[in-house]
């Protein structure tokens, strides 16, 4: 074990210290004290389990075992969890200690034997002494008492993430126990665990497209009491949030701070279906080059993707916001074809000439006045000078006034928007439809192929997939 300080008392008695190791003073580098079990106050403290021994060898069985185990370290603070049955042995090892604090936590009366309610009841012990003294800095010794109080006591430290266990195993007699003398405390790195759980429940956010929840999950691999964990653990999780890092910029749409995550490659086992591929990040790569005209239909296509996104997540509110700006898009980048910028409109020119007059003679809105003279068209606006070009997908883009989820009588009064409640569906359905019909519309656009390769790649993984 890392840090281990192997010494014996004078019975012979053999202790593997672990990293708890008496003596030793508080470091200027805060690494150093969490894997020497130390916290910033220089506090450490001994929750042990008090078993019931050889009833006719007390002394021998218990009480020294139990000073012996206690003697391994400068402890502060040394917490006993007996039964009922044995509270009375735990109080004489309390009046027997000196110079340091010592409580008695005993369980209800029959409780030694119902794993459960001992969890409960060590849960809480732990969580008060946590309140006081950061986790690494706890030794727990599961050895004593029955089967039942070892395991509660194990599965409560590992739900408050306490890296430091031990137990005491040796020489046996006749009957199984632990001969005196022969005692050896040996150590458990419970960090190991209590990593791979945290890596499991970030693998699990990730499958779900939260990024942000996966990346917060992993970090205290940042912590002082990093130090505690394994060399490949810390290396897996620090590839991982290379990759969360990526996703949560791609997913905010702000493709140049993606790009410039450098992702390694994946680790073992089921990262490798969720890392970002090369095409992705080249994808992402190009995005952040796409403010330019000729590029606005690959802006276009990661939209649809990332509303799909948001709709599989069940924020449709988010998801009808990307639907109406793809629509807007495709009618900007189709006016871009004609060479025309809807938010520049030379007012004499002949397509706007003939759409103003339309959207006059049927009193729909009027085209915005900019302070050099010249016009600029909304989403609808858009559609009407397309129709007066004789774009082909005029009609298309002018029909969506009907659709229900992106009229502008609707759209515009979004919470997101201009109103005060959501503009969206409540049932996913409506909003599904919408977006199948958008991805057709793209493909009408532009090139299909081209539309569905991008997609392919936009769209994986498929994070939040019911």
């Amino acid at each position: 074990m890392v840090g281990a300080d192997d010494r014996t008392d004078g019975a012979g008695t053999r202790f593997d210290r672990g990293p708890f190791v008496s003596g030793r003073t508080d470091s200027d580098n805060p690494e150093d004290n969490a894997e020497a079990g130390l916290s910033e106050n220089g506090s450490r403290v001994l929750v042990m389990t008090v078993g019931t021994g050889d009833v006719d060898r007390l002394e021998e069985s218990l009480f020294a075992p139990l000073r012996k185990s206690i003697a391994t370290d400068a402890w502060t603070q040394v917490v006993l969890l007996p039964s009922k049955v044995t509270e009375e042995y735990a109080e004489t090892v309390r009046k027997g200690i000196r110079g340091v604090e010592v409580a008695v936590r005993p369980l209800p009366e029959g409780d030694e034997n119902d794993a459960d309610r001992a969890y409960a009841h060590f849960d809480s012990v732990l969580a008060e002494a946590l309140r006081k003294t950061p986790a690494e800095a706890v030794m727990v010794d599961f050895t004593r008492g029955t089967k039942a109080m070892s395991a509660a006591l194990v599965l409560a430290a590992a739900r408050r993430e306490i890296p430091h266990l031990r137990y005491i195993t040796g020489g046996r007699d006749e009957r199984g126990q632990v001969k005196a003398g022969s005692e050896d405390i040996r150590g458990i790195r419970a960090t190991v665990g209590a990593g791979h759980r945290r890596l499991d429940l970030a693998l699990g956010l990730m499958r779900r497209g939260s990024f942000l929840g996966a990346e917060a999950v992993l970090s205290d691999m940042d912590h002082p009491s990093s130090a505690l964990y394994p060399d490949d653990l810390i290396e897996t999780a620090t590839a991982v949030r290379t990759a969360t890092r990526f996703y949560a910029a791609w997913d905010r749409l702000d493709y140049d701070a993606a790009s410039r995550v450098d992702v390694g490659g994946p680790p073992d086992g089921d990262w490798k279906g969720l890392w970002p591929t090369s095409a992705a990040r080249e994808w992402v790569a190009a995005l952040a080059k796409a403010a330019e005209r000729k590029e606005l239909r690959r802006l276009i296509v990661d939209l649809l993707a990332n509303g799909e996104r948001r709709l599989r997540q069940g924020q449709h509110e988010d998801a009808l916001v990307r639907a109406y700006r793809v629509l807007e898009l495709i009618g900007q980048a189709r006016l871009f074809d004609h060479d025309l910028d809807s938010g520049s409109l030379d007012p004499d020119h002949a397509a706007v000439k003939a759409a103003v007059e339309k959207i006059t003679e049927k009193k729909q809105d009027p085209l915005g006045s900019g302070r050099d003279g010249r016009l600029q068209a909304g989403r609808f606006q858009v559609a009407r000078i397309l129709e007066a070009l004789e774009d082909p997908l005029a009609k298309r883009l002018l029909q969506f006034d009907d659709k229900s989820p992106l009229k502008p009588t609707r759209r515009n009064k979004s919470l997101l928007i201009h109103g005060f409640t959501v503009g969206a569906p409540g049932e996913p359905e409506e909003l599904r439809r919408l977006f199948d019909e958008l991805v057709e519309l793209a493909r009408e656009d532009g090139d299909a192929n081209v539309v569905d390769d991008r997609l392919s790649v936009a769209r994986t993984p498929a994070f939040a997939a019911n």
